[in-house]
């Protein structure tokens, strides 16, 4: 094969993405130059700019299916609240223990907070503050759906703390939901110091791939970071 002019300008174009580290640009033959570090960096800008829109629409989709099944779900009616909030948190252990992770379990998982988010507020005696410390996860389930539902400034700090300590990731999601939620209503100017570096804390200790909860922690603390000025 003969080799040429343009064969070598090919051949360099196509050995740039194994040169980044080495180079912060490369001059091709009559003066042309290749900004590669300052080009894969507004690649991978434009590559997370897409992925957050892309986690924000499937979770501003999710939560409304949470509240248009909340409003409309016409199942177990005839329970007692507490009857009905008993076989919703024995049905979510069960779930993790008979259904392996994947779409159709979160599915029912979301339809069950859903429901609990209906339920929860009408149990006058349900100790939240004693649930959210609870070992259970579907106790504390339920009580990140009564706070979703029924915000509790007072106990926000609490509520951080359970889901910053949260082991299940479904629930952490709802957590946070009810975190965001209770930071609407007492404003994020009132919000403690301390609550803020918790809050934190708690994104410096989330797994790579938890994409949707390092979302909603980075918009949770940029409410608060502006609030503070």
């Amino acid at each position: 094969m003969k080799i040429d002019g343009a064969t070598l300008v090919l051949a360099a174009i196509a050995v740039v993405p194994w040169l980044g580290d080495l180079f912060e640009s490369i001059e091709l033959p009559g003066g042309a130059k290749l900004q590669y570090r300052k080009l894969e960096e507004r690649v991978e800008a434009a590559e997370q700019r897409t992925e957050e829109a892309r986690l924000a629409v499937n979770d501003a989709s999710r939560q409304a299916r949470v509240a248009l099944v909340a409003a409309g779900d016409d199942s177990g009616r005839g329970e007692r609240a507490d009857e009905a909030v008993g076989r919703l948190l024995r049905e979510f252990t069960d779930l993790r223990d008979r259904m392996p992770s994947g779409p159709a379990r979160t599915y029912r998982q979301e339809q069950i907070v859903a429901e609990l988010v209906r339920l929860t507020p009408q149990l006058d005696d349900f100790d939240v503050a004693g649930a959210l410390g609870s070992a259970d996860g579907g106790t504390r389930l339920a009580a990140y759906a009564r706070l979703y539902a029924l915000p509790e400034g007072d106990l926000l700090p609490a509520l951080v703390e359970a889901a910053a300590e949260e082991s299940f990731p479904f629930a952490q999601t709802w957590a946070l939901n009810a975190v965001a939620v209770v930071i609407d209503a007492v404003g994020p100017g009132n919000v403690r110091l301390a609550t803020a570096r918790r809050l934190r804390s708690c994104l410096a200790q989330l797994p790579p791939h938890a994409m949707y909860r390092t979302q909603s922690l980075r918009a949770i603390l940029g409410r608060l970071e502006d609030a503070a000025g």
